[in-house]
């Protein structure tokens, strides 16, 4: 239960890193946070977040709503962990909106409803049509969202009116933040809170010695249109791979994306293309990003920013589309990271020569600056006594 040095409330899920969350915010703000995390009345049971003393359980009830906004009053700050339905409903609810800070987790804004324009799939991605497939679970939701009258469009309209509303808006680096804001999706007035759930130390996870050996090519993270994948298949086509092979991760995502996108790359590379459609052991995994000196990331957002930190590490040459936040911000820190639309072309004679040692080595020490947990744990202590905490 909550003591009176605790002046931090967060909402939370019972997700794999919410132990980072705990880790990082006690390392800021020592005896300060108290984690709720709303569970079933029939599981109250943790899976994946360890038992802490800083934890409190609730039922996950009609009455979920009612109890938070009555504990809210007696804190300086209140985290939200991802924008999500409920937490987006707490904080239009709450009559302390100034106390909110939301962290944004990806899926909550980039979306349909947000961004009708495909803006983030190229012209052969956006014009895929594969026959529309819903799963069991899907299925279910589906019927249950009937069951209860639950409107889908209110819902996503509570996300975006969130959004256009708060405070605070926490990602990882500033370029992000400008992204939203420029758009006109979190108001003008909302401040940056530097924030991530993975510093460097948890992304390599005793990985620090390994790096690249190989020039395979790795392109995207994931069974997700947002890969890009066509685009990038077509471009080093053209430019012709050799005898290296194609690693395409697709374990996890749109199961069918993955399959289309599979064929896709066998037609064009055959036996060059290597296909991850499982989870493997992290150690064959980690043996196989080794022995890629290319990594193509054709994502148009901000997106799988833990494998490209981690293959920059390792010291790969690393393409992102100019269109990706991510880019910029890796630029104005000094990584030595190439364009997509400028640097990976047939007329580019170092297309897939790996990186150079020296600048590898740059890159690392960089990136040790701007994502080590000293840094993220200074920046965000300094931002919120910045804005609302006192003492």
């Amino acid at each position: 239960m909550a003591n009176a040095n605790q002046k931090i409330i967060h909402i939370a899920s019972d997700e794999k890193f919410i132990d980072a969350a705990i880790y990082i915010f006690e390392k800021a703000f020592p005896g300060r946070n108290l984690f709720i995390i709303p569970k079933s009345s029939f599981n109250r049971k943790l899976i994946y977040v360890k038992e802490h003393e800083n934890i409190e359980i609730v039922p996950n009830n009609r009455f979920l709503l009612k109890y938070l906004l009555e504990r809210i009053p007696g804190y300086e700050c209140v985290v939200l962990h991802s924008l999500n339905e409920f937490n987006s409903t707490l904080f239009i609810s709450s009559s302390e909106q100034e106390k909110f800070v939301g962290i944004f987790w990806g899926a909550e804004l980039y979306t349909k409803e947000v961004f009708p324009d495909k803006e983030f799939l190229g012209k052969y991605t956006s014009s895929i049509n594969l026959p529309k497939k819903t799963t069991v679970s899907e299925r279910i939701r589906a019927k249950l969202i009937t069951l209860f009258r639950q409107d889908q469009a209110l819902v996503k309209g509570s996300i975006k009116q969130a959004a256009s509303k708060l405070m605070y808006f926490a990602v990882p680096y500033e370029e992000e933040f400008n992204f939203f804001q420029n758009k006109g999706i979190i108001p003008h007035y909302s401040r940056f809170i530097p924030f991530t759930y993975y510093p460097l130390e948890f992304i390599l996870k005793g990985n620090e010695h390994i790096h690249v050996n190989g020039n395979d090519i790795l392109i995207g993270n994931s069974a997700n249109y947002t890969n890009n994948h066509l685009e990038v298949f077509y471009k080093i086509n053209e430019i012709g791979i050799g005898n290296r092979k194609v690693i395409l991760p697709l374990s996890y995502g749109d199961a069918q994306y993955g399959d289309y996108i599979h064929y896709q790359g066998v037609s064009i590379f055959g036996s060059g293309l290597i296909s991850l459609r499982q989870f493997i052991p992290l150690e064959q995994y980690t043996l196989t990003m080794q022995r890629c000196g290319i990594v193509i990331m054709n994502h148009f957002r901000q997106q799988a920013i833990g494998n490209i930190v981690m293959m920059i590490w390792m010291g790969a040459k690393v393409y992102l589309n100019e269109s990706n936040s991510f880019y910029h911000y890796l630029k104005r820190i000094g990584v030595i990271v190439f364009s997509i639309d400028s640097d990976l072309h047939k007329g580019n004679e170092r297309v897939f020569t790996n990186l150079e040692e020296s600048d590898a080595m740059e890159n690392r020490r960089k990136i040790t600056v701007a994502f080590s947990e000293t840094t993220v744990v200074r920046n965000l202590c300094n931002s919120l006594h910045k804005y609302l905490l006192n003492g």
